[in-house]
């Protein structure tokens, strides 16, 4: 990983990011703040792979902290894993011969940061059940399938991705994303031991508490996505926290 300015902070809001442009509608404002967050994680992608210095666990620490500033659906989680491969295709270019090795090392990252947000959405899956009567059964189903469909939801992106790439960078993903297709992925491995003991959990919760039509749900809806957001922020900081000692170490080491 790079030790100066890569894993130093989480994303800043640019300016005038902290509040509404004028005439600007909260729904406007959400998507201005996704879109910015987007292309700073792609910078900082594109950074970090020309660099090449500790690319797997840098994409993994920012994947992760993108993710924990969503909502974890399955939109948001494309838009993440868009913006990777744009700065990882960007990034290498500097490469050359060794661009594949570079990539792979991005996608090792990559599933490595899915398979936190995973784990994040499994844990507040698991609160759902404990605390069934606050919950909807409708939005306990949705997220149980959008954490099913992860594995699906990346290699399409993969695939789509790779299609609007230079020449160099669709012919290697290509043939990664079918390597993947064909052994699987470090992603559908985990999604495969979750889901021995997830969904009985689920079904044995008991009676859940809200009709999915009511505004009591949507607000259910709402809170089990923050809990998993909660998760993940807290993966998201302990990352952030061994970087930053793993930098102070390095940085140790060359004074000595």
């Amino acid at each position: 990983m790079s030790q100066d300015n890569t894993h130093e902070s989480k994303p800043q809001p640019q300016a005038g990011a902290e509040s509404p442009k004028a005439g600007e509608t909260p729904q406007a404002e959400s998507q201005r703040q996704r879109e910015e967050a987007m292309a700073w994680l792609e910078a900082s992608v594109r950074e970090a792979v020309a660099k090449g210095e500790d690319i797997r666990e840098t994409v993994r620490r920012l994947t992760v902290e993108a993710l924990s500033e969503g909502r974890l659906n399955a939109e948001e989680v494309r838009q993440v894993i868009e913006s990777v491969l744009k700065g990882a295709g960007a990034g290498i270019e500097k490469h050359g011969s060794r661009a594949r090795e570079a990539l792979e090392e991005v996608l090792r990252g990559l599933e490595d940061g899915l398979i936190k947000a995973a784990e994040a959405s499994k844990l507040a899956l698991e609160e759902a059940a404990s605390r069934a009567q606050e919950f909807a059964e409708q939005d306990v189903k949705l997220a149980l399938e959008q954490l099913r469909n992860l594995e699906r939801v990346y290699l399409d992106t993969l695939t789509e991705v790779a299609k609007r790439g230079s020449e160099q960078f669709r012919t290697i993903l290509d043939d990664l994303v079918r390597h993947a297709r064909n052994s699987g992925t470090a992603i559908g491995e985990y999604l495969a031991e979750v889901m021995e003991e997830l969904p009985r959990k689920l079904r044995e919760a008991g009676e859940w508490g809200l009709k999915a039509v009511s505004e009591s749900a949507r607000v259910a809806g709402s809170q089990l996505a923050a809990i998993a957001s909660g998760f993940l922020a807290g993966i998201a900081d302990a990352l952030d926290r061994q970087a930053k000692r793993l930098g102070g170490e390095d940085e140790h080491r060359r004074k000595s």
